[in-house]
């Protein structure tokens, strides 16, 4: 549906406008710019029925690469071939006239994707009932609130059936209720067969929504792939950097690009696991009541996390965490031994067993991830520079036949006085 093959996109830029005049006058015989490469050579393939999400920092050319994608920019270098109806949310607002009444803009937009005066019409009712604009349909935009105006360019965009639906981060303005109908709607898109392109600076919002991701960064493509790998490796680069940054503010302030690069060439990671390697977990176990191992346990089970651990040296008082998360990215709950063990937790050279037990598995029916964090210490810079992380690698399932509403199930009495 999307070939993207090693696009890369220029800019000139200059220091002030008569630098372009004098350009201009003396025919390119003197240079008075400097090139800006927003993207170089970034390839991307999406398939029909994929939704695939870009992250990257600010000014990592994450908006560029979706404006060529959709045609509004070209590219310097490369080639892009999109198959079907795209339609793009890549600024609020864009497109609309801010003169004319939210039913107008409707209008428009439809026109400028190709559809009749009389389709658009058709589709009308149900576009502003989407947007709960019913009350303001009819008033001009430029007195829409910013969430407003997102309500109506997404409804807008995805009520004209296109195959390729490209989000930039345009769901970030509105309020909670909405984004989850948007992305409700965005599922069902996806599910129908057709081609989702999304940014957002949420982790958890690609991790849900996403099958795939794609990191850039200075306009370089870092990694591709499984979403929940590529946003581990990509969290991991912003986690080195703020640690980075804390450590220069405490000098004399400042970190730059070279850094940046150093830094990606340093973090050494494998798929979803990282660390410096001192403690390490070799192998890990999940045990249920009868001494088996075993990745399916039901409701209120007693379940026991057995950890195979190596160490470079002597530890006496590590730290080791356990975290659950569900199939969808949401955070359920962690457990360190800070918390529950009132003594220190020594660990000796070489191999051993730690053993976590769990009374009772509180979990309703669901898919669930284990990640496995260890620290040599407790404290700082320790936190900053992890001895082994893994990152929801580890999957097991909870079944039950009882009837739980929400995300855990409540040991209770009900009584009277």
């Amino acid at each position: 549906m999307i070939s993207v093959q090693n696009v890369s996109k220029l800019y000139r830029v200059y220091d002030n406008p008569a630098g372009r005049l004098k350009e201009i006058l003396l025919r390119g015989r003197r240079k008075y710019h400097r090139d800006f490469w927003a993207l170089e050579d970034v390839s991307l393939q999406v398939d029909t029925g994929e939704a695939i999400g870009v992250i990257g920092r600010n000014g990592a050319g994450k908006t560029t690469l979706l404006q060529i994608i959709a045609g509004v920019l070209q590219p310097t270098r490369g080639e892009v071939r999109v198959e079907g109806r795209v339609t793009a949310l890549l600024e609020l607002g864009s497109g609309f006239n801010p003169e004319y009444t939210g039913r107008e803009n409707i209008l428009l937009s439809g026109q400028i994707l190709g559809f009749s005066e009389d389709e658009m019409r058709r589709r009308m009712d149900v576009i502003v009932q989407f947007a709960e604009l019913e009350a303001f349909v009819d008033q001009p935009v430029k007195t829409y609130s910013t969430g407003m105006l997102m309500r109506l360019a997404f409804a807008s965009a995805i009520h004209v059936d296109p195959d390729v639906l490209i989000v930039d981060e345009a769901l970030s303005v509105g309020d909670v209720y909405f984004q989850r109908k948007s992305l409700d709607r965005m599922e069902y898109f996806r599910k129908a067969g057709k081609t989702v392109l999304f940014v957002s600076h949420d982790p958890q919002l690609v991790q849900r929504f996403c099958t795939q991701a794609l990191w850039l960064e200075g306009g370089k493509v870092v990694m591709t792939g499984d979403a929940r790998e590529v946003v581990t490796a990509y969290q991991a680069f912003c986690a080195r950097l703020e640690d980075q940054r804390l450590r220069d503010a405490a000098r004399n302030g400042g970190i730059g690009s070279r850094e940046h690069d150093e830094i990606l060439r340093e973090l050494k990671l494998t798929g979803s696991r990282w660390g410096n390697g001192k403690l390490r977990f070799a192998h890990i176990e999940m045990v249920n009541q009868q001494g088996e191992t075993t990745w399916v346990f039901k409701t209120g089970e007693p379940a026991t996390i057995r950890l195979h651990v190596e160490a470079d040296d002597d530890y006496p008082a590590p730290v080791l965490a356990v975290d659950v998360h569900r199939y969808d990215g949401v955070f359920i709950g962690s457990v360190n031994n800070l918390d529950t063990h009132p003594q220190p937790l020594p660990i000796k050279r070489g191999a051993q067993v730690i053993e976590l037990h769990i009374p009772s598995l509180t979990l309703t029916h669901n898919v669930y991830y284990l990640s496995l964090k260890a620290y040599t210490k407790n404290g700082a810079p320790d936190w900053n520079d992890p001895a082994d992380i893994h990152n929801q690698m580890y999957q097991f399932d909870v079944v039950t036949e009882q009837v739980i509403h929400g995300l855990l199930k409540f040991d209770a009495q009900w009584r009277t006085q």
